[in-house]
């Protein structure tokens, strides 16, 4: 099948350059145009469908209602874009900049934003159900109302960003940055009672335990029953040993409870029970257990929400 190119595109529409244009409901399907300049143009309902652009620069550009569904956007800036009601499905956006992009009702279910920069952009109920954003820095952005059901915020920077109204169900928060963020009336997540019942659980297996984190530490002789369907998690007892394991423990204590969470990844479970520790699940044991102890003691608050 031939790929529509740059030049090709500039031939068809009778112009010099894109940057400005207007090309509301061009059907660039399948388009090769990786290194573009479409800064400020107008694609609204416009199709790039399965396009390659790589490095191509929509920066303030109109976007409204744009199917990029399958295409590839890695490394593409989208600063100050308006993609307001944009189908993203399933689109590699690794290392895109949208800071400061209105993202609001867009739809981004299975894409890739690792590495994205989203500083200050608004995804006000954007679908990001199943999207991963391992290490992209969401400071101050609006999350507001999104559904953000089975994502990865692995390593994600979110202080300041505001959560509240949205769903985290089954949401990898490990290693994320969530200082300050707004939690108000965020759904999947433990309460805060039941967040700080669980931290009391833990400390109190750390102090009475030599293995302290140790994840062979939390399984007695034939505890394993409590997970049939999977590896034993003693296996870990010669491997395992860092602040993961509290995470683990969760996962156990969930389970004796009966919780369906607990048939979640320990990731998952860890983000679910204890979202407070979240930032420090691949910390010292040292640093984790210090600030276990502030947030017991009400030295350091828990997440609000």
């Amino acid at each position: 099948m031939y790929r529509k190119s740059y030049a090709d595109v500039l031939n068809d529409y009778d112009i010099k350059t894109l940057p400005g244009t207007d090309l509301r409901g061009a059907n660039l399907a399948a388009a090769f145009l990786a290194g573009a300049d479409f800064s400020g143009a107008d694609f609204s309902g416009a199709v790039f469908q399965h396009a390659q652009l790589r490095g191509v620069n929509f920066s303030k550009a109109n976007l409204t209602a744009t199917n990029f569904r399958g295409a590839g956007l890695c490394g593409a800036d989208l600063s100050g874009a308006d993609l307001t009601k944009a189908d993203l499905f399933a689109t590699n956006l690794c290392e895109a900049n949208f800071s400061g992009a209105n993202l609001s009702e867009a739809n981004l279910f299975d894409a890739i934003l690792r590495d994205a920069n989203l500083r200050d952009a608004n995804l006000s109920r954007a679908n990001l159900t199943a999207t991963s954003f391992w290490g992209a820095a969401l400071c101050g952005a609006n999350l507001s109302g999104c559904d953000l059901s089975r994502s990865s915020l692995y390593g994600a920077n979110l202080s300041g960003a505001n959560f509240s109204g949205a769903s985290l169900f089954r949401t990898n928060l490990f290693d994320a940055n969530l200082r300050d963020v707004n939690l108000l009336g965020v759904l999947g997540l433990a309460s805060m009672q039941e967040e700080m019942e669980m931290l009391i659980l833990l400390r109190k297996e750390i102090r009475e335990r030599s293995f302290k984190l140790n994840m062979g530490s939390w399984h007695g002789e034939g505890e394993d029953e409590i997970f049939p369907d999977m590896y034993s998690f003693a296996d870990f007892l010669n491997t395992c040993g860092t602040t993961h394991c509290a995470a683990g423990y969760c996962q156990v204590a969930l389970a004796r409870e009966g919780n369906p969470i607990a048939l979640a990844s320990t990731a998952v479970v860890g983000s679910y029970a204890i979202p407070s520790m979240a930032r420090l699940f691949s910390s010292s044991e040292e640093e984790f257990i210090a600030y276990l102890d502030d947030l017991i003691s009400g030295k350091e608050p828990l997440l609000q929400r």
